[in-house]
């Protein structure tokens, strides 16, 4: 921790430090309960997860430099909320979800996580390396494949941190963050 002279400075510090929480959180092994197998802390490493695309997706609201695409139009992220996770299908997280499961993403795990703790009814975390699909659809409802969205989130974090002085000081967020002083 340390005190930062302007806001890319304090990302440059915490977006990798989310990171490597969320790394920290799926390596770790919690003992197994009985007639379960051990597992990791799935719950917090989706929060910091997703809290990277949140970051990355709110720095583009209001822009129309990044290409974007959801259900097959191309779109914009023009407000807060499930709009900021529309950055997962730009080029920083090369997906193609459709609106929908977006939307269902953002409110069935990221805010339910965030907020309250928990999953929406019959929604999962997995932590399957061998499964490259990072929101796969399992009895017809998304799911979080968290060891292939860390990897993407690597991925992701390094691009936005190389663009970050081209793109947080004039954004709009960087100035909605700036006023709270």
């Amino acid at each position: 921790m340390a005190i930062h002279r302007d806001l890319p400075s304090l990302i440059r510090g915490s977006l990798p430090e989310y990171l490597k929480v969320a790394e920290y959180c799926l390596n770790y092994r919690k003992p197994a309960a009985p007639g379960r197998r051990a597992g990791c802390y799935g719950y917090p490493a989706a929060v910091m997860l997703f809290s990277i695309v949140d970051t990355i997706g709110s720095f583009y609201k209001g822009r129309s430099d990044l290409k974007i695409e959801v259900s097959g139009k191309p779109v914009r992220i023009k407000r807060d909320g499930d709009q900021h996770l529309y950055v997962l299908n730009s080029e920083y997280y090369g997906q193609s979800l459709d609106g929908q499961t977006i939307k269902k993403l953002y409110e069935n795990f990221r805010s339910l996580l965030v907020h309250n703790a928990s999953l929406a009814p019959s929604h999962s975390l997995l932590n399957e390396p061998t499964l490259r699909d990072s929101f796969p659809i399992l009895d017809g409802k998304p799911s979080v494949n968290l060891s292939a969205f860390l990897y993407k989130s690597k991925e992701a974090a390094k691009l936005f941190l190389d663009r970050l002085d081209h793109i947080v000081p004039g954004s709009n967020q960087a100035a909605n963050i700036n006023r709270k002083k």
